[in-house]
């Protein structure tokens, strides 16, 4: 079975206090010291080291030793070992769960503990070698890039949007392991906000059980279709239908433009970093046009309020408008992030709204688009009182209309 993480996360680097002080010496069981062995083994490997460029500039350097000081630092280390955080105050919702926590150093007596562990769990591998005092690790062969992880990778879509937690990974390899042999799975990601996406790649160990793999039908992971296609495939698709390749589908050795470069032959506009601080902010009457945020959906029925709806798509990505006069049959929802076409994708038969209702999706074209944008601006630009909102801005009145959810988000 494949180790338990993708690419790690690593916190900023920071002296380790000798000297802090810690009620009882941190322990494990059986089961997390082996875990952490899978883990550390894991960053090493090929497949890893094959997209990890920290990791790999790692190994390159120091004549292949990397610290355990190093290692203690990467988050899912942290998770195992029970390191101590310092976010009891932060708050945190379903789409900024993801985002790095406030971390101070490892004390010192979990980078022992990981020494230790290592030392005992490494004892009789032929892939790692670690240094007389337990310091530091290197690989016992040299690595080399391949690029036959491209064949062997299947991607897999249907997952909810931004749901996620410590064990995804772990769990979504062990329940895919029944079909090959998996060497490595990642989560995809919104580039801009980092939320997991609802979509992962999985590679097997040959092309042989990718091709198996994405063959499957049937196949669900806790009450979710996953929809399987070998990467290459995907890829294929994706340029056919001239969308912009994301870094982690693109083939090796293959020339792509990047996002900016893109953008601008489309004649789309490049939206501003999540987080931007160095620009002035968008005034209350300022709409952004960004590509890739807008679904049309139609099949609206009876009394439907404005809240139904956003309820509706929230479940699909983070809702920031939605365009929507009471009375009419369709509409169109503004996601906060470019995921217009895996919500329309990922839902193929519609969104339900209530016990009787579906919305069928579909792409919004050039023409609604701009009427879409001219109608937020104009709303924007004079906004309705809203009693119940406190604080500046606006939802739009009570007889539907263009409105716009107002909840900061980060």
């Amino acid at each position: 079975m494949a180790p338990t993480e993708g690419i790690p996360t690593v916190v900023a680097a920071a002296d380790i206090k000798k000297d802090e002080a810690s009620a009882a010496s941190p322990t494990l069981s059986d089961e997390t010291a082996e875990k952490i062995v899978t883990q550390v083994k894991h960053y090493f490997c090929n497949a890893n080291l094959n997209h990890d460029n920290y990791m790999r500039k790692a190994v390159e350097e120091n004549d292949g030793w990397v610290n355990i000081t190093t290692l203690s630092r990467f988050n899912r280390l942290r998770q195992l070992m029970g390191v101590p955080t310092n976010d009891k105050s932060r708050k945190t919702d379903r789409f900024n769960k993801n985002k790095k926590q406030h971390q101070g150093p490892v004390p010192q007596e979990y980078i022992k503990l990981l020494a230790t562990t290592v030392k005992d769990g490494l004892a009789e591998t032929d892939e790692i070698e670690i240094n007389g005092d337990a310091t530091a690790l290197k690989r016992k062969t040299e690595f080399v890039p391949s690029d036959a992880w491209f064949a062997n990778t299947v991607h897999f879509k249907g997952l909810p949007y931004g749901v996620e937690d410590a064990e995804l990974i772990n769990s979504l390899t062990e329940h895919l392991s029944t079909l090959g042999d998996v060497k490595l799975l990642r989560l995809r990601r919104n580039p801009k906000s980092k939320v997991f996406k609802g979509n992962f790649l999985v590679e097997y160990a040959s092309p042989e059980e990718a091709e198996k793999a994405a063959a499957t039908e049937g196949l669900e992971y806790q009450n979710s279709k996953l929809e399987p296609a070998l990467l290459s495939a995907y890829h294929d698709e994706k340029l056919a239908a001239d969308e912009f390749i994301q870094p982690e589908l693109r083939k090796p050795g293959g020339t792509y433009p990047t996002f900016e470069e893109w953008c601008a032959a489309h004649g789309k506009k490049v939206p501003a970093p999540l987080n931007d601080t160095g620009k002035k902010e968008a005034t209350s009457n300022e709409v952004e046009q960004v590509p890739g945020v807008l679904v049309r959906f139609t099949g609206v029925t009876g009394d439907i309020a404005f809240p139904a709806l956003k309820d509706a798509f929230a479940a699909a990505g983070p809702v920031k408008f939605v365009d929507f006069e009471k009375g009419n049959t369709e509409g169109i929802v503004r996601f906060r992030e470019p995921v217009a076409a895996e919500v329309i994708e990922k839902n193929p038969d519609g969104i339900k709204l209530g016990d009787d209702v579906v919305l069928t999706l579909s792409e919004v074209d050039e023409e609604a688009e701009k009427a879409f944008y001219e109608r937020a601006k104009a709303a924007a630009a004079n906004p309705r009182p809203n009693k119940r909102q406190s604080g500046g801005g606006h939802r739009g009145g009570g007889r539907g209309g263009y409105r716009q959810n107002k909840r900061p988000r980060n």
